[in-house]
């Protein structure tokens, strides 16, 4: 299983435009089907300086104003933009680019995912990224970054193992997010105190995701390591979505179950009482993959109708055995000035349980904000 299906290439190039009275159809080039939107729609979307602030892409046009027979007299192409004329001359003619109108249709391939396992492994094994040029080029960040997208981690090396080199190089994809853990970054070793929290121990853990009780899961999570002194600790990466697609290749209903069921997690201790509930598999409305969200140490008390309290066990149990099959995850040592980040929505991770000394700075980031990055680095 090496990646999803390739899907047909679609530029957000306009071939031609029709005037219809439902409204504008645009066929874009590569695509197999037309878009069609209404004339209202296009009214709302204009992107001339009247109707939208060219410095903050914030709407000025008055949405609720717009008259519900608004008539075209014309519709034509106009470069790389629609330019529509209106019948009754209240309205001032409507450009929208041939931009706009792609993303709105949502056209295009989605970022590219390349699903690894046991049977499909990493094309060069997992990449490592120079720190010295992940931290002063643009380009090796977004190199950084998308393989983050891709594969749902990405490694560094040669960092300085210090609090602050960790923090400075997490703020290169986006500000830190708090939580209870640290208003920023936290430090992570079985001789912290603060929490008492299974990642504060030394033992085994199994694969998993992190904030299952928080309404909205962190998108990607940093590991630094600073110390590393002992035997054991390694780090556990597991592709849930390439397990996860596994389970419904083999076993739809499973899939289909756990993608309905809604899961409670929470997070206690004193002062403290965190709870959120989603699937475990969280799906788009056209069936793909969107986050996995697993961890069986947090998750909360829930009945279901026996029966199907039943399926939702067998259900959970399959995508747990695919997790826990060692053929499928990569393990990888940290040492001093190594840094893992990790896409919490999709890849879980564990750690093999260790001696002596093991000292992590970490810290968390919205999915938004990678998102955020990664669009402002592919239009720098």
């Amino acid at each position: 299983m090496a990646g999803m299906a390739t899907e047909p290439q679609v530029t957000a190039v306009i071939d031609a435009v029709e005037h219809r009275p439902e409204g504008l159809t645009v066929r874009f080039d590569g695509a197999s089907e037309p878009v069609t939107v209404s004339w209202r729609w296009v009214r709302d979307h204009s992107e001339d300086p009247s109707s939208l602030d060219p410095s903050t892409a914030q709407r000025l046009v008055d949405t609720f104003a717009i008259p519900a027979d608004l008539t075209p007299v014309s519709a034509e192409l106009v470069g790389a933009a629609v330019r529509v004329t209106w019948a009754d001359g209240g309205e001032p003619p409507s450009l929208v680019s041939a931009a706009r109108l792609a993303e709105a249709a949502g056209l295009g391939p989605p970022a590219p995912l390349g699903l690894w396992s046991a049977d499909a492994p990493l094309p060069d094994g997992p990449a490592w990224f120079s720190h010295d040029s992940v931290a002063a080029d643009d380009g090796a960040l977004l190199a950084w970054l998308e393989a983050i997208e891709r594969y749902g981690f990405g490694l560094v090396d040669d960092v300085p193992p210090t609090a602050e080199a960790a923090e400075a190089l997490a703020r290169r994809i986006g500000y830190p997010r708090a939580t209870i853990f640290g208003a920023a970054m936290w430090t992570l070793s079985s001789a912290v105190t603060d929490h008492e929290d299974s990642a504060y121990s030394a033992t085994f853990l199994e694969p998993h995701t992190d904030g299952t009780y928080t309404v909205d899961a962190p998108g990607l999570q940093l590991f630094a390591c600073l110390q590393r002194v002992g035997t054991g600790g390694e780090s556990i990466l597991v592709d849930g979505f390439a397990a996860a697609e596994r389970v419904r290749a083999t076993d739809p209903e499973a899939f289909a179950a756990l993608s309905r069921v809604e899961v409670p997690c929470q997070y206690l201790e004193p002062g403290v009482h965190l709870r959120a509930s989603r699937p475990v598999l969280r799906t788009d409305p056209g069936g793909r993959l969107v986050q996995v969200s697993f961890n069986n140490y947090d998750r909360a008390p829930f009945l279901l109708p026996p029966a199907e309290m039943e399926r939702w066990y067998a259900a959970y149990t399959r995508l747990h055995t695919e997790f826990n099959d060692r053929r499928h995850w990569l393990t990888i040592g940290l040492e001093p000035g190594q840094v893992l980040v990790i896409d919490n929505w999709r890849v879980l991770h564990g750690r093999m349980g260790y001696t002596g000394t093991r000292v992590f700075e970490g810290c968390y980031h919205n999915r938004e904000d990678l998102e955020s990055r990664l669009r402002v680095l592919r239009a720098g």
